[in-house]
Protein backbone atom coordinates (compact mmCIF):
# COMPACT_ATOMS: atom_id res chain seq x y z
CA UNK A 1 0.00 0.00 0.00
CA UNK A 2 1.47 3.45 -1.39
CA UNK A 3 2.41 5.72 2.11
CA UNK A 4 1.63 9.54 2.47
CA UNK A 5 4.88 10.77 2.17
CA UNK A 6 3.94 14.00 3.85
CA UNK A 7 2.36 12.73 6.90
CA UNK A 8 5.42 10.41 7.05
CA UNK A 9 7.73 13.28 7.35
CA UNK A 10 5.68 15.36 9.95
CA UNK A 11 5.52 12.59 12.06
CA UNK A 12 9.45 11.87 11.59
CA UNK A 13 10.06 15.52 12.78
CA UNK A 14 7.70 14.73 15.74
CA UNK A 15 9.28 11.64 17.13
CA UNK A 16 12.52 13.72 16.43
CA UNK A 17 11.11 15.95 19.32
CA UNK A 18 10.05 13.70 21.50
CA UNK A 19 12.26 13.39 24.31
CA UNK A 20 14.58 16.55 23.70
CA UNK A 21 15.25 19.90 25.61
CA UNK A 22 14.38 21.83 21.98
CA UNK A 23 15.92 21.13 18.61
CA UNK A 24 16.68 24.26 16.43
CA UNK A 25 16.02 24.63 12.71
CA UNK A 26 19.78 23.46 11.91
CA UNK A 27 19.41 20.20 14.60
CA UNK A 28 16.59 19.03 13.18
CA UNK A 29 17.98 19.43 9.98
CA UNK A 30 21.14 17.40 10.76
CA UNK A 31 19.09 14.86 11.76
CA UNK A 32 16.32 14.51 9.33
CA UNK A 33 17.90 15.31 6.71
CA UNK A 34 15.24 17.03 5.44
CA UNK A 35 15.42 20.14 3.45
CA UNK A 36 15.59 23.32 5.64
CA UNK A 37 12.18 24.80 4.14
CA UNK A 38 10.14 21.60 3.67
CA UNK A 39 11.19 21.68 7.67
CA UNK A 40 9.74 25.41 8.15
CA UNK A 41 6.44 24.30 6.23
CA UNK A 42 6.18 20.83 8.49
CA UNK A 43 6.82 22.83 11.45
CA UNK A 44 4.65 25.87 10.85
CA UNK A 45 1.87 22.99 10.27
CA UNK A 46 2.72 21.19 13.60
CA UNK A 47 2.72 24.83 15.60
CA UNK A 48 -0.72 25.27 13.99
CA UNK A 49 -2.32 22.13 14.86
CA UNK A 50 -0.76 22.41 18.10
CA UNK A 51 1.49 19.73 18.13
CA UNK A 52 4.27 21.57 18.26
CA UNK A 53 5.54 25.00 19.38
CA UNK A 54 8.87 26.84 19.22
CA UNK A 55 10.36 29.26 22.31
CA UNK A 56 10.86 32.82 22.75
CA UNK A 57 14.30 32.40 24.78
CA UNK A 58 15.98 30.04 23.16
CA UNK A 59 14.29 29.59 19.76
CA UNK A 60 14.10 25.86 19.74
CA UNK A 61 11.40 23.72 18.82
CA UNK A 62 9.87 21.26 21.09
CA UNK A 63 7.03 19.08 21.03
CA UNK A 64 3.74 20.11 23.30
CA UNK A 65 2.59 18.22 25.74
CA UNK A 66 -0.91 17.51 27.54
CA UNK A 67 -1.99 19.61 29.81
CA UNK A 68 0.21 21.17 32.50
CA UNK A 69 -1.88 19.79 35.41
CA UNK A 70 -1.39 16.10 34.71
CA UNK A 71 2.12 16.38 32.63
CA UNK A 72 5.17 15.01 34.09
CA UNK A 73 7.37 17.56 36.11
CA UNK A 74 9.84 18.12 33.14
CA UNK A 75 6.65 18.47 30.39
CA UNK A 76 4.77 20.70 33.05
CA UNK A 77 7.48 23.11 32.60
CA UNK A 78 7.29 23.42 29.23
CA UNK A 79 3.48 23.49 28.64
CA UNK A 80 3.78 26.42 31.05
CA UNK A 81 6.65 27.88 29.55
CA UNK A 82 4.59 28.09 26.15
CA UNK A 83 1.27 29.24 27.35
CA UNK A 84 3.49 31.99 28.94
CA UNK A 85 5.34 32.78 25.87
CA UNK A 86 2.47 35.25 24.37
CA UNK A 87 2.07 36.93 27.40
CA UNK A 88 5.76 37.40 28.18
CA UNK A 89 6.02 38.77 24.92
CA UNK A 90 2.63 41.03 25.03
CA UNK A 91 4.05 42.28 28.01
CA UNK A 92 7.50 42.89 27.01
CA UNK A 93 6.07 45.39 24.07
CA UNK A 94 4.17 47.27 26.23
CA UNK A 95 6.59 47.88 29.20
CA UNK A 96 9.95 47.27 26.95
CA UNK A 97 11.39 45.54 29.70
CA UNK A 98 11.79 41.88 29.33
CA UNK A 99 10.34 39.26 31.98
CA UNK A 100 11.18 35.58 32.49
CA UNK A 101 9.03 33.06 33.54
CA UNK A 102 10.31 30.38 36.10
CA UNK A 103 9.52 27.27 37.58
CA UNK A 104 10.02 25.23 40.54
CA UNK A 105 12.25 22.05 40.59
CA UNK A 106 13.89 20.07 43.35
CA UNK A 107 14.28 22.72 45.52
CA UNK A 108 15.35 25.45 42.98
CA UNK A 109 13.59 27.71 40.32
CA UNK A 110 14.27 26.96 36.75
CA UNK A 111 14.11 29.77 33.75
CA UNK A 112 11.49 27.90 31.33
CA UNK A 113 11.16 31.09 28.88
CA UNK A 114 12.28 34.73 28.51
CA UNK A 115 11.11 37.58 26.52
CA UNK A 116 14.94 38.98 27.03
CA UNK A 117 16.15 38.28 23.70
CA UNK A 118 12.91 40.35 22.21
CA UNK A 119 13.85 43.19 23.89
CA UNK A 120 17.17 44.34 21.84
CA UNK A 121 18.36 45.72 25.29
CA UNK A 122 21.33 43.08 25.63
CA UNK A 123 20.87 42.21 28.60
CA UNK A 124 22.62 39.23 30.21
CA UNK A 125 20.75 36.22 28.81
CA UNK A 126 20.67 33.32 30.65
CA UNK A 127 20.22 29.77 29.02
CA UNK A 128 16.65 28.14 29.35
CA UNK A 129 16.97 25.84 32.11
CA UNK A 130 19.61 27.86 34.49
CA UNK A 131 18.70 27.04 38.33
CA UNK A 132 18.32 30.31 40.14
CA UNK A 133 18.90 31.71 43.47
CA UNK A 134 15.81 31.07 46.18
CA UNK A 135 17.35 33.65 48.84
CA UNK A 136 18.13 36.88 46.46
CA UNK A 137 16.38 36.73 43.15
CA UNK A 138 13.28 38.21 43.22
CA UNK A 139 11.57 35.11 41.70
CA UNK A 140 13.21 32.75 44.37
CA UNK A 141 11.81 35.21 47.11
CA UNK A 142 7.98 35.94 45.39
CA UNK A 143 7.63 31.92 45.09
CA UNK A 144 9.06 31.37 48.95
CA UNK A 145 6.69 34.53 50.15
CA UNK A 146 3.21 32.14 48.54
CA UNK A 147 4.10 29.25 48.20
CA UNK A 148 2.43 26.53 51.18
CA UNK A 149 4.20 26.59 54.46
CA UNK A 150 4.72 23.09 54.11
CA UNK A 151 6.64 23.71 50.46
CA UNK A 152 8.42 26.53 52.31
CA UNK A 153 9.47 24.16 55.20
CA UNK A 154 11.07 21.29 52.97
CA UNK A 155 13.07 24.28 51.09
CA UNK A 156 14.65 25.68 54.16
CA UNK A 157 15.13 21.91 55.35
CA UNK A 158 17.00 21.31 52.29
CA UNK A 159 19.08 24.38 52.39
CA UNK A 160 20.44 24.25 55.62
CA UNK A 161 21.28 20.58 55.23
CA UNK A 162 22.85 21.77 52.00
CA UNK A 163 23.82 25.67 52.14
CA UNK A 164 23.30 27.64 49.68
CA UNK A 165 27.55 28.43 47.53
CA UNK A 166 26.23 31.84 47.08
CA UNK A 167 27.67 33.70 51.07
CA UNK A 168 25.42 36.46 50.84
CA UNK A 169 22.49 34.02 50.27
CA UNK A 170 23.48 31.78 53.56
CA UNK A 171 23.66 35.18 55.34
CA UNK A 172 19.84 35.89 53.85
CA UNK A 173 19.19 32.20 55.28
CA UNK A 174 20.54 32.35 58.66
CA UNK A 175 18.93 35.63 59.67
CA UNK A 176 17.17 38.04 57.43
CA UNK A 177 14.74 35.86 55.43
CA UNK A 178 11.60 35.88 57.71
CA UNK A 179 11.62 39.86 57.58
CA UNK A 180 12.16 39.93 53.53
CA UNK A 181 9.32 37.50 52.96
CA UNK A 182 7.04 39.41 55.46
CA UNK A 183 8.14 42.80 53.34
CA UNK A 184 7.54 40.87 49.66
CA UNK A 185 3.80 39.81 50.86
CA UNK A 186 3.07 43.32 52.60
CA UNK A 187 4.41 45.26 49.15
CA UNK A 188 2.44 42.42 46.90
CA UNK A 189 5.77 42.08 45.11
CA UNK A 190 9.43 40.32 45.49
CA UNK A 191 12.68 42.60 45.25
CA UNK A 192 15.86 40.93 43.92
CA UNK A 193 19.06 41.55 46.58
CA UNK A 194 20.72 44.78 46.16
CA UNK A 195 24.07 42.47 46.95
CA UNK A 196 23.43 39.79 44.69
CA UNK A 197 25.16 39.44 41.05
CA UNK A 198 22.80 36.83 39.34
CA UNK A 199 24.68 33.60 40.37
CA UNK A 200 26.17 31.52 43.02
CA UNK A 201 29.19 33.45 43.04
CA UNK A 202 29.68 36.18 45.05
CA UNK A 203 28.77 39.48 43.86
CA UNK A 204 32.49 40.48 43.90
CA UNK A 205 33.45 37.78 40.91
CA UNK A 206 30.36 37.73 39.24
CA UNK A 207 27.85 40.93 38.34
CA UNK A 208 25.15 40.70 35.70
CA UNK A 209 24.11 44.44 36.43
CA UNK A 210 20.43 43.92 36.46
CA UNK A 211 17.88 44.40 39.09
CA UNK A 212 14.40 42.71 39.52
CA UNK A 213 10.99 42.49 40.78
CA UNK A 214 8.60 39.90 40.39
CA UNK A 215 5.35 38.03 41.39
CA UNK A 216 3.70 34.48 41.85
CA UNK A 217 1.72 32.77 38.90
CA UNK A 218 -1.05 31.61 41.35
CA UNK A 219 -4.10 29.01 40.71
CA UNK A 220 -6.59 27.82 43.79
CA UNK A 221 -3.90 29.23 46.14
CA UNK A 222 -0.88 27.44 44.75
CA UNK A 223 1.69 28.57 42.95
CA UNK A 224 2.31 28.01 39.39
CA UNK A 225 5.30 29.78 38.28
CA UNK A 226 6.83 32.62 38.94
CA UNK A 227 7.50 35.91 36.48
CA UNK A 228 9.82 39.06 37.13
CA UNK A 229 10.25 42.44 34.98
CA UNK A 230 14.11 43.03 34.63
CA UNK A 231 16.13 46.33 33.83
CA UNK A 232 20.06 47.53 34.59
CA UNK A 233 20.19 48.68 37.89
CA UNK A 234 22.98 51.51 36.72
CA UNK A 235 19.67 53.03 35.67
CA UNK A 236 17.74 53.26 39.56
CA UNK A 237 14.26 52.38 37.82
CA UNK A 238 12.77 50.04 40.39
CA UNK A 239 10.25 53.06 42.16
CA UNK A 240 9.43 53.89 38.28
CA UNK A 241 8.89 50.26 37.39
CA UNK A 242 6.78 49.17 40.66
CA UNK A 243 4.52 52.68 40.17
CA UNK A 244 4.07 51.82 36.68
CA UNK A 245 4.45 48.57 35.74
CA UNK A 246 3.81 46.73 38.84
CA UNK A 247 -0.34 46.54 37.58
CA UNK A 248 1.02 45.08 34.08
CA UNK A 249 2.72 42.56 35.51
CA UNK A 250 0.53 40.87 37.83
CA UNK A 251 -1.81 41.25 34.88
CA UNK A 252 0.42 39.36 32.87
CA UNK A 253 0.74 36.46 35.86
CA UNK A 254 -3.23 36.65 36.24
CA UNK A 255 -3.64 35.99 32.24
CA UNK A 256 -0.78 32.98 32.21
CA UNK A 257 -2.74 31.30 35.09
CA UNK A 258 -6.11 31.63 33.85
CA UNK A 259 -4.92 30.21 30.43
CA UNK A 260 -3.59 27.12 32.51
CA UNK A 261 -6.87 26.98 34.26
CA UNK A 262 -8.61 26.98 30.59
CA UNK A 263 -6.57 24.49 29.30
CA UNK A 264 -6.45 21.75 32.20
CA UNK A 265 -10.49 22.36 32.67
CA UNK A 266 -12.22 18.86 31.01
CA UNK A 267 -13.93 19.88 27.41
CA UNK A 268 -17.62 20.75 28.15
CA UNK A 269 -17.21 22.37 31.37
Amino acid sequence: MKTIRALERGLAVLNALEGRGGMTLAELHAHTGMAKPTLLRILATLEEAGAAWKAIGDRRYRRRVGPAGKARPDERAHRIAEVAAPHLEALQRKVIWPSDLLVYRNYRLELAETSRRQSNLGLFPYRLGFRIDMFLTAPGRAWLAWCTDRERQRILAHARSYPPPNPRSRAVLRGELEGILATTRRLGYASRDPLFGGTDADMSEFDDGLDAIAVPVMQGGRVLACMNLVWPRKYRLKAKIVKDHLADLKQAAAGVAAALAAMDRPPGD
